[in-house]
């Protein structure tokens, strides 16, 4: 008799040994369900298309009309060089042997702003002569010179710093607060510009064009003659 009771009682002992060694869960080992995997993370949004070139294009031949709205002013270049020799630029007496053009557009929620003439050009004085940095403009049409005794490659960083002006993916020319996109047009492509907007060349007959605040409709198109 005693043999058994003690055999009835070895399975409840086995059960309460399974029981608190954690047996009968949910382990996947114990064949139990598994937990599902995470869903995959959602796709980044697609960037906005890239407004087309407005059509006819401004021609700014020569020493051209100004092009969009006052905004900085004649003494926007307050802050700017001197003289001195700005991001290995200097300034001296004009040598065209090099000769560029490069177009700037700075559009702010849809309005074209004006780039001051004279941007780049120390006046003499009666103890100092005068001078041009080798990026500088003759008109307020937006168009940069780039001018050299010899090639040279150089950004639109250097030509804000000899403005005078602050440029970044978040201030430009004292503008803060809103969205910037930076677009590149050559030969008629446009394309959009990530990272420091001064790291953008100086290239004969492009477009840079700068967008703060609202999307553009259409992107400002000049030409020229000449290089």
């Amino acid at each position: 008799m005693h043999n058994n009771r003690v055999r009835a009682l070895v399975p409840l002992f086995a059960a309460a040994v399974l029981w608190s060694c954690g047996g009968g869960g949910d382990d996947p080992a114990d064949g139990g369900a598994a937990a599902p995997p995470p869903p995959p993370p959602a796709p980044a949004p697609a960037p906005a298309p890239i407004p087309p070139l407005a059509q006819p294009a401004i021609d700014i031949s020569g020493v051209a009309a100004a092009q969009g709205m006052d905004f900085w002013g004649n003494n926007s270049n307050a802050a700017g060089g001197k003289g001195e020799t700005i991001d290995g630029i200097p300034c001296r007496a004009m040598d065209e042997t090099f000769h560029i053009h490069t177009h700037l557009a700075i559009v702010l929620n849809g309005q074209l702003l004006r780039v001051p003439n004279n941007l780049g050009q120390v006046p003499a004085t009666s103890t100092t002569p005068g001078c041009f940095y080798q990026i500088h403009n003759h008109d307020a049409a937006g168009r940069l010179h780039v001018e050299s005794p010899v090639p040279v490659s150089y950004t639109l960083g250097s030509f804000f710093k000899i403005w005078g002006q602050p440029l970044s993916s978040t201030n430009v020319g004292g503008i803060t607060g809103l969205p910037i996109v930076v677009y590149v047009t050559d030969d008629g492509t446009t394309v959009r510009h990530d990272g420091d907007p001064g790291a953008v060349e100086l290239k004969s007959k492009r477009l840079i064009t700068i967008q703060i605040g609202s999307t553009l409709t259409a992107i400002p198109n000049f030409n020229w003659t000449g290089t």
